[in-house]
Order: structure tokens, then C-alpha cells, then sequence
């Protein structure tokens, strides 16, 4: 057998392991960003939610009915009657 033979043999044997070693990481990197992944999903997931409680909360602070129970409750306002209303005409 020749020196190129060996030579030969010797290049493919270093090829096989850098493409071992080449797997071995990007198969690494690839779960890491993939656990990245399902945890930006799951914070996704619960902003929506939270977003969700924040428009209930929203339409509830802001319905007519929460409205006139602080006006007549914590104010102690009331609707005018016929004769409190004054109109003013220009």
C-alpha cells in the first residue's frame, strides 16, 4: 500500500469526524433554539390570556351601568327632573 493510499485514508477518516463533530453541534444548537421556541410560545400564550383578562376589565370599567352606579353611589348625582332642567338658547 502506498503513501497516497494512507494519505487518502487518512483525509477521509479526518472528513468523517468533522462531519460527526459538525452533527453533534448544529444537533445542539438546534434543541437549545427549539427550547427557546416552546418558551417564547408559552409567554405568547400567557400574554394572550392576560390580554384577554385586560379587555374584560376594560368593558366592565367602562359599561354605562358601572358608570351611573358611581355617579349615583359615589357622587350622589341622580337624574334631573323635569323642572331642574334649564335650557338655554342663543
Amino acid at each position: 500500500m502506498s503513501n497516497t493510499y494512507w494519505l487518502k485514508v487518512g483525509v477521509l477518516w479526518v472528513a468523517v469526524v468533522a462531519s460527526a463533530l459538525a452533527v453533534t453541534h448544529y444537533s445542539h444548537v438546534s434543541r437549545q433554539t427549539y427550547g427557546q421556541l416552546t418558551a417564547m410560545q408559552r409567554e405568547a400564550n400567557q400574554l394572550q390570556v392576560e390580554y384577554g383578562r385586560y379587555l374584560l376589565e376594560q368593558s366592565a370599567v367602562g359599561s354605562f351601568q358601572r358608570v351611573e352606579a358611581t355617579a349615583t353611589d359615589g357622587l350622589q348625582m341622580h337624574t334631573p327632573e323635569a323642572d331642574e332642567i334649564v335650557m338655554i338658547k342663543q
